[in-house]
């Protein structure tokens, strides 16, 4: 559990139903994985790319981004330096595309061309056309 005021562990690794309003605290700042919902108010969208992109922050797995516009979350996702970002969905993987975070979250990429990348293995061949005897 974590104390209510100070979102520090108090034992063990379960919380209990909490509300925090600390946009700097762990469970906002880290990876927590588990049912875990972090919500963050912003008057703009300036304001909540900044929030959502926090430089304290060394992690950008993914996020979901919610709105009626069409246009807006296209906008708001391509600012968003996170790996995955779902409009109006959450957590669907589709096995064609490419998975994986930014910055501390996760290294390479799984699913996609660029998860076979690695299972595979490069070589680097040169030859001079001086074995050859060819003068050049």
């Amino acid at each position: 559990m974590r104390d209510r005021r100070s979102a520090s562990p108090v034992h063990g690794h379960i919380f209990q139903q909490s509300s925090f309003d600390d946009p700097k605290l762990p469970i906002v700042q880290e990876e927590t994985f588990g049912p875990v919902l972090t919500l963050q108010t912003f008057s703009t969208e300036d304001e909540a790319v900044r929030l959502a992109n926090d430089s304290d922050s060394d992690y950008g797995l993914a996020a979901s981004v919610w709105y009626r516009d069409l246009d807006q979350p296209l906008r708001v996702a391509r600012k968003l330096r996170v790996g995955t970002v779902w409009i109006n969905e959450w957590a669907v993987v589709h096995d064609e595309f490419e998975e994986g975070g930014y910055k501390q979250s996760g290294l390479g990429r799984l699913n996609g061309f660029s998860g076979m990348d690695d299972f595979l293995e490069a070589k680097h061949i040169t030859q001079s056309d001086a074995a050859r005897g060819s003068g050049h």
